[in-house]
């Protein structure tokens, strides 16, 4: 809902002509001014106009300077307002979870210099509320400091939350005023910054006999780009189960660490999509190379306490094709409505199963099937179809199908680039049953076993 920006400063106006203007705001702003996009991305031009839009005047700014969490431990963050003409200073911070930015992310302490308001319930603690942090005066102290120049740091007590919740953002709003007890003439900055828990994963990563595997056959063969499993023991802190989720996603792409857990393959970085203490899902990186290459977890990456796990080998090949399944042999296959191809008896999911049936259209899900046209790089996030360049061959029930039957081969559009997606209409002729179902790539073909189910 769009506020009407005349009733969200009718009080200040009514104000404005008097001394007292400036008073009022040393006592904070309105909940709602950091510029948070799920509060409605707001901020302290609603009321001061002189230089709107924020961060207009590039001779100033507002700064976040705090530390990675720890979780549950109390932390200082600092915020800091400058700019060369200004003489009065105000703030507002508030912090969110990166996940669900509507969430509280933490509690945030009052002081004699700051001070701390519920979402439109008035004073901290706000149980559970989202919080905002400011300027205030409290007796003889005003954090606004009036008169003084260059700018101001306020210093804000923020206990984190008990648990790693993944990113953590803080959003700020910075008020360069002139001093002159009216909203005209004042510079409004605005500024965010995401924080990591901190990582101190103790103990050393160790690998299973044969742990790398492809993750949709299970099998030994790997190539550039494609989606792996790692198995071992303490390859993340004790109970992590995390999927990476947009909000852990560098530049939209798949982040290198998640949940202070990195993976090393041929010496790059790799996409890393799951993260627990046995199991951890990636993503090769976009590697030139076939043959041997080394593989290593890594704890608290890229930090001073990095700890790097056991180096074991895997052997890429040119292509490995393989398709996943829910189960091992059931493929992991779709409708063209995305209701779920199998026996409603045996897979339950939170959407409709049912078997396909002769000249229908299945989606059937793959990796390792090689390059694409556009390109793409590990990690990336496809927004459009991207073709394959080789020649993929299709079985169906040991019927290999004609061209026209092969709808699309390529990458999996809106998922990470390992993924690729395979649109093929089942034989008219197809026999009720479990079907095998074999993709081949020159004399590369995916794994045995894999079935889908068909009924007339």
């Amino acid at each position: 809902m769009k506020i009407n920006r005349l009733a969200g400063c009718v009080s200040a106006l009514l104000v404005g002509v008097t001394p007292l203007a400036l008073y009022g705001f040393s006592t904070g702003p309105p909940q709602r001014r950091t510029a948070v996009p799920a509060d409605g991305g707001q901020n302290c031009t609603v009321c001061h106009t002189t230089f709107a839009p924020a961060n207009s005047d590039p001779r100033g700014r507002v700064a976040i300077l705090a530390d990675p969490y720890v979780p549950g431990v109390k932390q200082i963050i600092r915020v800091t307002v400058e700019h060369p003409e200004a003489s009065r200073w105000g703030f507002q911070l508030t912090a969110r979870l990166a996940s669900d930015e509507t969430k509280p992310a933490g509690t945030l302490a009052p002081s004699d210099t700051v001070r701390v308001r519920c979402d439109a319930t008035g004073d901290a603690p706000c149980n559970g509320a989202t919080e905002f942090a400011s300027h205030r005066r409290a007796g003889d102290i005003d954090s606004t400091r009036p008169g003084t120049s260059g700018g101001n740091t306020w210093e804000i007590e923020w206990t984190p939350p008990a648990t790693d919740v993944g990113p953590v953002r803080l959003y700020a709003a910075g008020n360069a005023a002139n001093n002159s007890n009216t909203n005209a003439g004042d510079r409004i900055y605005t500024t965010n910054i995401r924080l990591n828990a901190a990582c101190n994963l103790t103990g050393r990563p160790v690998l299973n006999a044969n742990g790398v595997i492809n993750a949709a056959s299970f099998g030994s063969a790997i190539s550039s780009n494609a989606l792996i499993s790692i198995f071992g023991a303490s390859l993340a802190g004790a109970g992590t189960a995390r999927i990476a989720a947009p909000f852990d996603f560098e530049d939209g792409k798949y982040p290198r660490e998640l949940a202070c857990v990195g993976v090393e393959i041929g010496g790059l970085r790799a996409p890393v999509i799951f993260a627990s203490p046995n199991q951890i899902n990636a993503q090769v990186p976009s590697l030139n190379v076939t043959g041997p290459v080394p593989v290593a977890v890594l704890l608290n990456p890229g930090r001073p306490n990095q700890v790097r796990g056991e180096l074991t080998g895997v052997t890429l090949v040119g292509v490995a094709p393989a398709l996943f399944t829910f189960n091992g042999r059931n493929l992991a296959a779709l409708h063209t409505n995305f209701d779920i191809v199998g026996d409603p008896t045996t897979l339950r999911f939170d959407r409709p199963v049912r078997p396909a049936k002769p000249g229908d259209t299945v989606l059937l899900f793959g990796t390792g099937f090689g390059s694409t046209n556009p390109a793409a790089q590990a990690g990336d996030v496809p927004a459009a179809p991207a073709a394959l360049t080789g020649q993929v061959a299709a079985a169906i029930g040991g019927l290999t199908l004609r061209p026209e039957d092969i709808l699309y081969a390529g990458l999996a559009p809106a998922l990470i680039s390992g993924v690729y997606q395979f649109n093929l209409r089942i034989p008219a002729t197809t026999a009720d049953g479990d079907i095998a179902v074999v993709l081949s790539m020159g004399s590369s073909a995916s794994q045995a076993g894999a079935t889908i189910l068909v009924r007339r």
